[in-house]
């Protein structure tokens, strides 16, 4: 039975909403979940009670429910290293969020029209390069495609590099366009993460790959466990225990342990050193990065009036991150 919320009674409209928007993002399988909000609602009709009676909050209904049915294969098809869909939304992201900020910078510091500047369109190229970069960067580095990696941040470095070069050498007074109406410009700027968004959007729901060459398996095994911080000594222990067991059996890897990267994930989820190098790793850069920028904004004075109170903001979030961090730093959890 497919569930939709118009199937639910009315007086429980809300509180399945409330449960579903919990339960998102937490890896629990579409069909998976089809099947426990069915089971819900016959649950709620059979008491003939508001769901609220029979189950309580929904949000800790779905925490919950998140843990019993979470999968590491849903994991990995909706991580960043997930496929072509995920690391499309990730980049059309990015690029809208770059040109909200990139419009209200201008509004703030130009008024409602700016002259576009060659040199000022070079490096905000290649400061833009420079984050979708980043995206795709991490998208294969969470993929086990570390060599790739390497090579998307050579490129994009290389590109940044000479937009930077050539605004320099450009100098501050060619004009590409004078008295440009920043809606214009910002419906310009914020067109191509939107329709990335869209492409991305449209895209079908990534599949998990299921037949591997045995060296391509492997391959993939180290990258993922290195991507998830796993100790190299500890890594190679694990593949040579896969390499001995392939060799044994005659069975080909993914038969025997499935997709790679659920293998590595689950390896590393065991490790308490890789949880505890993931977790400074999230945290240094969720302090530092706030950090930064609130230190830039304040410097530049290039928003206006908002200049102190978002650079203020910036400084609290990234003080912050630490703070709420702690509650879930591994090494106090049960190994």
């Amino acid at each position: 039975m497919t569930v939709d919320q118009r199937t639910w009674p009315e007086q429980d409209q809300k509180w399945v909403a409330r449960y579903r928007t919990a339960i998102a993002g937490k890896h629990v399988p579409a069909a998976v979940l089809e099947r426990r909000e069915a089971e819900l609602l016959d649950a709620v009709r059979a008491a003939g009670l508001p769901a609220a009676e029979v189950f309580g909050s929904a949000a800790d209904l779905a925490e919950e429910d998140a843990t019993e049915l979470a999968t590491t294969e849903e994991a990995v098809r909706a991580s960043e290293g997930g496929g072509l869909r995920a690391a499309l939304l990730e980049v059309g992201g990015t690029l809208t969020g770059l040109a909200a900020v990139a419009v209200v910078s201008m509004t703030f510091r130009h008024g409602w029209s700016v002259d576009v500047e060659v040199a000022a369109a070079l490096v905000a190229g290649s400061v833009a390069a420079v984050f979708v970069g980043w995206v795709v960067g991490r998208s294969l580095f969470s993929a086990g495609r570390p060599a790739w990696m390497a090579g998307v941040l050579l490129g994009v470095s290389a590109v940044a590099a000479a937009g930077i070069a050539a605004a320099a050498s450009t100098g501050p007074d060619r004009v590409v366009a004078s008295d440009v109406p920043v809606l214009a410009l910002g419906a310009g700027l914020l067109a191509p993460g939107v329709v990335v968004l869209v492409v991305a959007g449209r895209l079908p729901q990534q599949t998990l790959r299921q037949d591997w060459g045995d060296d391509e398996w492997l391959r993939r095994f180290r990258g993922g466990l290195a991507s998830r911080l796993v100790p190299r000594a500890t890594a190679r222990a694990h593949v040579a225990e896969v390499q001995q067991q392939v060799a044994s059996s005659g069975v080909p890897a993914h038969v025997e342990f499935g997709h790679p990267l659920v293998l590595a994930r689950d390896v590393a989820g065991a490790d308490r050193t890789a949880r505890a190098r993931r977790w400074w790793t999230a945290t240094v850069a969720g302090t530092g990065a706030p950090l930064v920028i609130g230190v830039l904004v304040l410097v530049n004075d290039g928003w206006g009036a908002l200049t102190v109170p978002l650079g203020a903001v910036l400084l609290v979030v990234g003080l912050s991150r630490p703070v709420v961090a702690w509650g879930r730093r591994p090494w106090a959890q049960q190994a």
